[in-house]
């Protein structure tokens, strides 16, 4: 595990007994972004979560998907997550502790990645990119809702007084069309992206591996 994300599992493991009651103050899109994962993942065979956290969306995936890999970085929250969908009798998921910038699976074994709320808070989002378009069947999709934490001025400004009084930091305040732009320059192909509120909107982006060599 790199420096970055043994960083970042540190960070997520101290806020995991909280995370639940912090994701309240920003979750006023979660229902749009469950009805759009819904509607996106129909028919897909097998997917891998990334950044699951304590499950916000595990349990609409799995509902949706036939078999499903969720992860996190942070051992807390993947006990956490693995308590949740065994009370919630949850059977065709299996959890398990992952880096996003070194997966441990194969290449080319799922027809979807979905990485919810996290690459705004990845200090490697690039490459973390690389690896879900790796693991991804050609053709497959990628579902990257993210907070817009640059959005407008004051967004940016309220995300910089968080940073500085919160484990939490931003270290990349996308706007939508930003997060779009990495998107495509890691080789996938826009299918949707659309802006739903909230104190930071989310920018919910649907893509495709596209044929870069």
């Amino acid at each position: 595990m790199n420096a970055a994300a043994r960083s970042e599992a540190h960070t997520w493991d101290a806020l995991a007994n909280r995370y639940d009651v912090i994701v309240r103050m920003f979750d006023r899109s979660y229902p749009r972004v469950r009805e759009l994962l819904r509607e996106d993942l129909r028919g897909c065979r097998t997917a891998l979560e990334v950044s699951a956290g304590t499950g916000q969306f595990t349990a609409v995936l799995a509902e949706v998907v036939e078999a499903l890999v969720a992860s996190d970085v942070s051992p807390n929250m993947v006990a956490q997550l693995r308590t949740r969908l065994h009370d919630a009798g949850v059977t065709n998921t299996d959890v398990e502790v992952m880096n996003a910038y070194a997966l441990s699976a194969d290449t080319g074994v799922f027809d979807a990645v979905i990485c919810a709320n996290a690459l705004h808070v990845m200090e490697q989002p690039s490459q973390a990119l690389r690896e879900f378009r790796r693991v991804l069947v050609p053709g497959g999709n990628l579902i990257v809702p993210t907070f817009l934490h640059g959005a407008n001025r004051s967004r940016r400004v309220l995300s910089r007084a968080l940073s500085m009084v919160s484990p939490f930091v931003a270290h990349t305040r996308f706007e939508l069309a930003t997060l779009e732009s990495l998107v495509e320059s890691e080789g996938f192909i826009i299918e949707r992206a659309e802006r739903l509120p909230g104190l930071f909107p989310i920018g919910y982006v649907k893509a495709r591996v596209g044929d870069r060599a």
